[in-house]
């Protein structure tokens, strides 16, 4: 082993042969005599006793030029204390009292639901309205369901106002891509559209917070598997209609995404009163052109 007093050298010890070379490299672009030595599996670089402090100090500045960087901690996802999904499944179930099921007879259902024909024709109120109307007791519970589970997931995540939006947008967009889609004969209603939509945009959500914590892509992806392997079950079942679910899903996801990257906390809750008003209102505004 060197002994660090023998003179003219003094050893300086390095945590690994990869370190001790780095430190080589560093002190012969310095012009700064020295050498590598190991004893015992440990490794020294030895310096002439007259050059230990600068060989130190470059040494130094070496080390915290090249230490790896630490990002701070990724602050929490917010999670937004809020019923307004619960709500939200309420006031669907109070409207199917005031509508009924479906019924050719009936103008909430005749100037309301999504006819593909009437919509690319300029009836656009039809892709809101549509969301609020459903065909059976079954129809509208089980979407009811769906918007206590879901609706509440992502208006927790991003506040009742802006979530409302994301809900209202996702189903309303879903609905016009399906009448794009299936350009005749093809009529829908029903929240359910907007209800993918939502897993679509928590899916994209959680997909951005994953790449930002810096997770394989193989892991950053799940959340979207997941949003499909929740449309093949509660999507794709005797009676669903499959293209609006889809398109729903894509949306929200779409959406989601954009949300997810541009907003890094949700707007205060001023906004987020104003923003669900401004919602509210949006669906009012469709109903009022549809029957008025």
């Amino acid at each position: 082993m060197p002994d660090p007093t023998d003179p003219p050298e003094t050893w300086l010890p390095a945590s690994s042969r990869a370190e001790a070379e780095a430190w080589s490299l560093v002190l012969s672009a310095e012009g700064i005599l020295h050498r590598v030595g190991a004893t015992e599996g440990r490794w020294f670089v030895g310096v002439e006793s007259g050059s230990v402090a600068r060989a130190q100090a470059h040494i130094a500045t070496w080390a915290s030029e090249n230490a790896p960087s630490t990002a701070p901690p990724a602050a929490p996802d917010p999670d937004l204390p809020t019923n307004a999904g619960f709500w939200i499944a309420v006031a669907l179930v109070a409207f199917f009292l005031v509508t009924g099921p479906w019924a050719p007879e009936s103008a909430y259902f005749r100037r309301g639901a999504a006819d593909a024909q009437r919509i690319l024709s300029g009836e656009l109120w039809r892709i809101v309205t549509a969301l609020s109307l459903h065909s059976d007791p079954a129809h509208v519970l089980g979407n009811a369901f769906s918007c206590a589970v879901f609706g509440t997931l992502l208006l927790r995540r991003y506040g009742v106002g802006l979530g409302a939006w994301l809900l209202l947008a996702s189903g309303a967009l879903g609905n016009l891509l399906s009448a794009v889609w299936e350009q005749s004969m093809y009529r829908s209603v029903g929240a359910s559209t907007a209800l993918f939509g939502a897993i679509g945009a928590l899916a994209a959500t959680e997909l951005v917070r994953r790449r930002r914590l810096a997770l394989g892509w193989n892991q950053a992806w799940l959340p979207i598997a997941g949003g499909i392997a929740l449309l093949a079950m509660l999507g794709t079942g005797r009676g669903s209609d499959l293209t609006a679910h889809v398109m729903g899903l894509a949306c929200g996801a779409g959406l989601g995404f954009v949300a997810a990257r541009a907003i890094t906390s949700p707007p205060p809750p001023g906004m987020q009163a104003a923003l669900a008003m401004l919602a509210l209102a949006a669906v009012a505004l469709a109903w009022t052109a549809a029957l008025g």
